[in-house]
């Protein structure tokens, strides 16, 4: 994670920002199998507006993202990174390295499918992942 990202301590205020990201998690565990995933609200960055592990399940979600920005498509995109271990990529409006505007829930909830569907990613038991094929995250 970067330097300059620095996780909020827990307090009514920003325990409130990071229901909405909890919330929003739930919302995506109705579309797609996610294991539990680790959630920190940051301190504002003026370049960064979220941040996740490849891999990792942890993600690090902006305070003024929170109630400022296009939520879930920056949540879905952490996810992506944080669950599937995929990169940026520029020709993607989720997945770009810089936000580009507000999306669409819709088109927001069908590219997070369509990305966890390419993966090849399934439910597993006791709240993990794994994947189809081994090859599947080359």
């Amino acid at each position: 994670m970067s330097k300059s990202l620095r996780n909020l301590k827990m307090n009514d205020e920003v325990y409130a920002l990071r229901r909405k990201v909890v919330d929003l998690i739930y919302e995506a565990k109705k579309m797609v199998p996610l294991p539990r995933i680790e959630i920190k609200v940051t301190e504002d960055d003026p370049k960064i507006l979220g941040q996740a592990v490849l891999s990792s399940n942890k993600i690090w979600i902006s305070q003024k993202v929170v109630n400022n920005y296009d939520l879930r498509s920056i949540v879905w995109h952490e996810l992506v990174h944080a669950v599937l271990g995929v990169g940026h990529d520029e020709k993607c409006p989720l997945m770009a390295s810089t936000y580009k505007g507000k999306m669409e829930p819709k088109d927001a909830d069908r590219l997070l499918k369509s990305y966890f569907r390419a993966y090849g990613v399934t439910d597993a038991d006791d709240d993990e992942l794994r994947f189809e094929s081994e090859n599947s995250r080359d």
